[in-house]
């Protein structure tokens, strides 16, 4: 085979291979810049729920996966307390407590609840509504020598709520709102009457 002149043909490449490999890479990157490859959470549950103090357990059913969770509170004054709940920047729960007359009954006014889906009576301070998306109670105190009532709403604000099916949601729902409505009764300084 001396004398003989060889050319060699170019490498074939298969269709698509490097749109494959272009579309892996940028996977990875994607991926990586947005904390999802594990798909798991990389922040710690608070101990605490917009400063009252709550069993881990009872917040984590809410709370999805991410990189890290932001408490924000407003300042609504000393009798409406406000407070947003974000994990990587979509907020979450949206918590919220106020004072009210003593003859104003919020589950009568408060249509927001239907919103919420399927509002349902649960055992939780005077008056209580669990619904798909959220939950209310309100109970009579006095505070400062007056006839009040606090009412406490929790709003999932997420379209897609955790957790995914919305018998354990409003199971869930029940639990936090029972923990966490005196808590936030004693924080308001109103007895329960």
């Amino acid at each position: 085979m001396t004398g003989q002149s060889r050319t060699t043909q170019p490498r074939r490449r298969r269709p698509g291979g490097r749109l494959l490999a272009t579309g892996a890479l940028a996977c990875a990157v994607l991926f990586s810049s947005a904390g999802c490859s594990e798909g798991g959470r990389d922040y710690a549950v608070p101990h605490d729920l917009c400063g009252v103090p709550m069993d881990q357990g009872l917040v984590s059913p809410f709370l999805p996966d991410g990189k890290k969770i932001t408490q924000r509170f407003y300042d609504h004054g000393a009798e409406s307390p406000r407070c947003r709940i974000s994990v990587d920047r979509w907020l979450v729960l949206y918590i919220s407590s106020d004072v009210i007359t003593a003859d104003t009954d919020p589950l009568k006014v408060n249509h927001g609840l239907v919103r919420l889906g399927n509002p349902a009576p649960a055992a939780i301070g005077d008056a209580a509504r669990v619904a798909d998306r959220g939950a209310m109670a309100v109970a009579g105190c006095t505070r400062g020598g007056a006839r009040k009532r606090v009412v406490t709403l929790i709003d999932l604000a997420l379209e897609h709520p955790e957790p995914e099916d919305t018998s354990r949601r409003r199971t869930a729902l029940t639990q936090l709102l029972r923990a966490y409505f005196p808590k936030a009764m004693a924080d308001l300084h109103c007895k329960k009457t």
